[in-house]
């Protein structure tokens, strides 16, 4: 609310330096309706689709004083400029935000004021080094992780998936193995989701969209009969959009990706987000280990001890080596 104030001063002042009223293109003409807090659905173009308290849906414009450009998640102070119009003047301060390094160096937003991430893969076909990433970036975010595990029903030798999925449960990761196509094992997914924001991610074909289509399916079908003859449609799969889930909280689906990278994150701090190597750290013998080939390396012998298995060290060291090391000369 602040923000709101700063941004209605800034305008008085300005008009008072112009002369005369403010211009009705720039207000939107809402300077006389309420401010209401909405939830930003999608941003599409230049339009942002907002939820009000009743579940209305509006498509609002942004004002190009905001701080923050609003992203999906957001909580947003808006005002109307007509019957399913309007122009968001605030964006609330942010609980949690998931941000990934995008094209051009800059840095994207997945999603905002999320509480739990669903890190999700295909059976018979783990992603392990994108899934150690994603929960890595859920450490640095300080947001709650869970991994599902689609397509369960395809998988031929299940028994090396659960050797594959092990590791993750032994450090208390929750781990849900489902079927989107034959609704099998979506109970026990469907009571950790209930009452939080939970924003979906992972590769492009494992199957995010298809498990959120079998608990909003019909509000899925709604959207793309509205925005196919915009050209605005296929949400699900080019841009982050918010679904309410039944029986209380939220889901996002976002798009899929082949690659995820951290930001803000050294070289040095990548062992500290790999929930079982932090009992293993700062016992190496060179406070420099860079845990390879040196003597008296905690990480390696864990390894070799069998307390920390060694395809996750190999995780581990292929994403060190997709950062920047805090001390150039390392």
């Amino acid at each position: 609310m602040r923000q709101v104030e700063r941004m209605r001063v800034a305008r008085v002042a300005r008009v008072g330096r112009q002369g005369g009223e403010p211009d009705p293109g720039e207000t939107g003409g809402a300077d006389s309706a309420p401010l209401e807090e909405g939830r930003v659905v999608s941003h599409f173009g230049l339009n942002v689709e907002v939820a009000d308290g009743s579940g209305g849906r509006f498509r609002c414009a942004v004002r190009e004083a905001l701080l923050e450009d609003p992203v999906c998640g957001d909580r947003v102070m808006w005002q109307r400029v007509g019957e399913d119009q309007g122009v968001i003047v605030a964006v609330c301060e942010r609980t949690s935000q998931l941000r990934r390094p995008g094209p051009y160096q800059r840095l994207l937003t997945v999603a905002a004021n999320v509480d739990r991430i669903v890190v999700v893969a295909a059976g018979g076909n783990l992603n392990a080094g994108l899934l150690d990433r994603y929960l890595a970036a859920a450490r640095k975010a300080e947001i709650a992780p869970l991994v599902v595990v689609n397509k369960w029903d395809q998988v031929t030798d299940p028994a090396a998936d659960e050797a594959e999925l092990a590791p993750y449960g032994r450090m208390g990761y929750p781990v849900f193995r489902v079927s989107a196509l034959l609704g099998q094992g979506l109970e026990p997914l469907e009571a950790a989701l209930q009452g939080v924001t939970s924003v979906f991610v992972g590769e492009s074909g494992v199957g995010k969209s298809s498990l959120i289509n079998c608990w909003i399916q019909d509000e899925v079908f709604r959207t793309a009969a509205i925005h196919a003859g915009s050209g605005q449609g296929r949400h699900a799969t080019t841009t982050a959009r918010l679904y309410r889930f039944p029986g209380g909280g939220w889901l996002i689906d976002s798009p899929g990706v082949r690659e995820f990278g951290l930001h803000g994150v050294t070289r040095e701090e990548v062992p500290g987000l790999f929930v079982d190597m932090r009992p293993h750290l700062g016992h190496c013998r060179f406070s420099d280990c860079r845990h390879l080939r040196e003597p008296g390396c905690a990480l390696r012998a864990a390894v070799e001890s069998g307390e920390v298995a060694a395809a996750r060290l190999a995780s581990m060291l292929r994403l060190m080596e997709s950062v920047a090391p805090k001390n150039p000369f390392m």
